[in-house]
């Protein structure tokens, strides 16, 4: 299953429920401070999934901003664990957010990934100022 197949299946009304059901969580600051006319925050949301080794799904966490940004967005991961594809490029366009909104669904998949608890960081650059915020990622045997 492809991520542009499974990003169509999510309709306004799920994707809307679940981005409020997720608020709430606490703003991350930026580091360093931004050089350029851009003004955001990623949203630190509790977010967290449980997936089997070799899960056949394009898994994803939601990334939220609050603020606008004068340049392209993107979003990746640092910290996965080993047989986990990210999907590359995440990007959004220039715009704003006001921490409710899904700007990118952060993708990836599990390809023989060994079971564990993890806490990788979803982390996103508009080039100038990067942040980051924890997420959970649980491999079992079964969910």
């Amino acid at each position: 299953m492809s991520f542009a197949r499974t990003a169509r299946r999510i309709t306004a009304p799920v994707l809307a429920a679940l981005s409020l059901a997720l608020v709430g969580g606490t703003p991350v600051a930026a580091s360093p401070a931004p050089v350029s006319s851009s003004t955001w925050t990623l949203e630190d949301l509790p977010q967290r999934i449980c997936a089997i080794p070799d899960d056949p799904r394009a898994l994803y966490f939601f990334v939220v901003l609050d603020g606008t940004w004068t340049t392209t967005i993107t979003a990746g991961y640092t910290g996965m664990p080993a047989g986990t594809e990210v999907y590359s490029p995440q990007s959004t366009p220039p715009g704003s957010g006001d921490g409710h909104v899904v700007q990118i669904l952060a993708a990836f998949r599990l390809h023989s990934a060994p079971l564990g608890h993890y806490v990788p960081l979803l982390q996103v650059t508009d080039g100038t100022t990067t942040q980051s915020v924890p997420v959970t990622l649980d491999i079992k045997s079964s969910c």
